[in-house]
């Protein structure tokens, strides 16, 4: 017994596949427009002495393994990065029993920072932007392990911010 299938059945067969990945797309995160950034020297607001080099840093060796974008001058670039570390906060999350020092402690940074293509128009901008690290110095973590690790983070989540939106 041979059983027929309407062409509307067959239709919707061939659809579902595709409905089932609504919201997805094969689309690079990245936007294709521009190929190259500029990312000077970030400005230091706070008393912690370096950190904007550091920073900097970490963004350009983000958008290098992360991007498709190229570090380039800012005279030859089709988009600038520019930014301020506004502050950079710690706090005792815990403290030692039967003395006054941290257990554990959490090292926050905060940026301004915008994304302009070169005609001044602005891709991204965010204020008071910030990541967190732990340290915990009784498993042999040092202060400046914290602050490399909240770099990292926070450059890593800037980089993320040039994405296009979906």
């Amino acid at each position: 017994m041979k059983y027929p299938i309407s062409k509307a059945l067959l239709l919707l067969l061939a659809i579902l596949p595709l409905a089932s990945c609504a919201g997805y797309t094969t689309r690079p995160p990245y936007s294709r427009a521009y190929r190259t950034i500029a990312v000077p020297i970030f400005e230091n607001k706070t008393f912690r002495r370096e950190w904007e080099l550091r920073l900097t840093e970490a963004i350009d060796k983000n958008i290098e393994a992360r991007t498709p974008y190229k570090i380039v001058s800012r005279d030859k670039a089709d988009t600038v990065l520019t930014g301020e570390l506004v502050e950079i906060d710690e706090n005792v999350l815990t403290q030692r029993l039967g003395i006054n020092l941290p257990r554990e402690s959490q090292l926050t940074a905060a940026v301004n920072f915008t994304w302009k293509d070169k005609n001044g128009r602005i891709l991204v901008e965010r204020k008071e932007f910030n990541r967190s690290a732990t340290e915990i110095p009784q498993i042999g973590e040092r202060v400046e392990d914290a602050e490399q690790l909240a770099i990292e983070r926070l450059a890593a989540a800037i980089v993320d911010q040039l994405q296009q939106d979906w």
